[in-house]
C-alpha cells in the first residue's frame, strides 16, 4: 500500500505540473512565415466647394457624399484607401492606408469650410491622386480614383493629365451628386446671390464628368434622391483585380502547450485506472 501511495503521489505530481505548464502557454522554436497584403489602392476625391451644401439631395450633397464614401471604406476592408478634398485647390485629408478606422474618424469632419472659398477645379485633385498612385511600385491596374462632385468645374481641365491616367492604366470613376433641377445655397441666414443680386441656383452638371470617364475608359455614376448607382460603382471596383501591395517575412515561436496537455491527460488516465484497481483489490 505504501508503495502504491508513493506511486500515486509521484504520478499526480507529474500530471499536475504538466497541466500548470500547459496553462502557462509555452512557446519555443522558431518558424519563418510570410505575410502577404493584397488589395487595391483607392483614392476618394471629394468636392467640398460651397455648392455641395445644396439640398437637392437630402440632407445635402456633401452629407450624402460622406455617407457614400463611408460605404466604400467599410466595404473594401482589405484595400488601402486615401481621401483628398478639393475645391479650387486640393488637400490630402488621409494618405493611402489600411487603417479604415482612422479614415472613418476623418469623414464626419468633411465640410465646405475645410478649404478657402472658391470655385471647383478638378485638375489639382486629379494631379495629386495620380502623382501619389504612380509613385507606388505596384500594378497600375489595381489603382483606382473616385471623384465625387456636382460637376460645376470652373477651372481648366488638363486633358493631358487624363491621357496620362488612361495610358498608365489607372482606373478613374466619376460620381455626379445632385439633380438637374438643382437647389439654392444658404449663405449665413440668407440665400447665396450672384454679383447682380440674383439668387444662385446650383445644378448637377454631368457633361464634363461623363467626358472625363470616357477619356480615361472609366465610368460615370450618379447619386441623387431618385437614383443611386453607387452599388454599380462598388461592383465595378470589385471587378478590378487586387495586387500584391506588401509582403514581409516574419519569425514566430511555435506554441507547444498541446504536448504538455496530452502527456498530462495520459498520466491522469493512468491515475484513474490505477485508483480503480486499488479500490477493487
Amino acid at each position: 500500500m505504501a508503495r502504491s501511495s508513493i506511486l500515486k503521489f509521484v504520478l499526480r505530481s507529474c500530471y499536475f505540473t504538466l497541466l500548470i505548464l500547459a496553462l502557462l502557454d509555452p512557446s519555443f522554436g522558431e518558424i519563418n512565415g510570410t505575410i502577404r497584403a493584397e488589395g487595391r489602392d483607392i483614392f476618394l476625391l471629394v468636392d467640398v466647394s460651397k455648392s455641395m451644401d445644396a439640398t437637392d439631395v437630402q440632407p445635402s450633397r456633401i452629407e450624402k457624399t460622406k455617407f457614400e464614401i463611408s460605404r466604400i471604406v467599410n466595404h473594401f476592408t482589405s484595400d488601402r484607401i486615401g481621401v483628398i478634398v478639393f475645391s479650387e485647390d486640393a488637400f490630402m485629408l488621409s494618405p493611402l492606408t489600411f487603417d479604415h478606422n482612422a479614415i472613418n474618424l476623418f469623414i464626419p469632419r468633411i465640410n465646405s469650410e475645410l478649404l478657402p472659398a472658391g470655385g471647383t477645379n478638378f485638375t489639382p485633385a486629379l494631379e495629386l491622386a495620380f502623382d501619389k498612385l504612380t509613385k507606388i511600385k505596384t500594378s497600375n491596374k489595381s489603382k483606382v480614383i473616385v471623384l465625387m462632385s456636382d460637376g460645376e468645374n470652373f477651372g481648366n481641365l488638363d486633358y493631358s493629365l487624363l491621357n496620362r491616367i488612361r495610358r498608365n492604366g489607372v482606373n478613374l470613376f466619376t460620381v455626379g451628386v445632385g439633380t438637374a433641377e438643382g437647389s439654392t445655397i444658404k449663405e449665413g441666414k440668407s440665400l447665396k446671390k450672384d454679383e447682380d443680386g440674383n439668387i444662385v441656383v446650383t445644378r448637377l452638371e454631368p457633361d464634363l464628368m461623363r467626358k472625363m470617364a470616357a477619356e480615361t475608359r472609366g465610368g460615370y455614376f450618379e447619386v441623387h434622391s431618385v437614383s443611386d448607382s453607387f452599388v454599380d460603382l462598388i461592383k465595378q471596383i470589385e471587378n478590378i483585380s487586387a495586387n500584391l501591395i506588401d509582403q514581409r517575412t516574419v519569425t514566430v515561436t511555435a506554441n507547444k502547450y498541446f504536448y504538455f496537455l496530452v502527456v498530462a491527460l495520459f498520466l491522469l488516465g493512468i491515475d484513474v485506472f490505477f485508483t480503480v484497481r486499488t479500490f477493487q483489490l
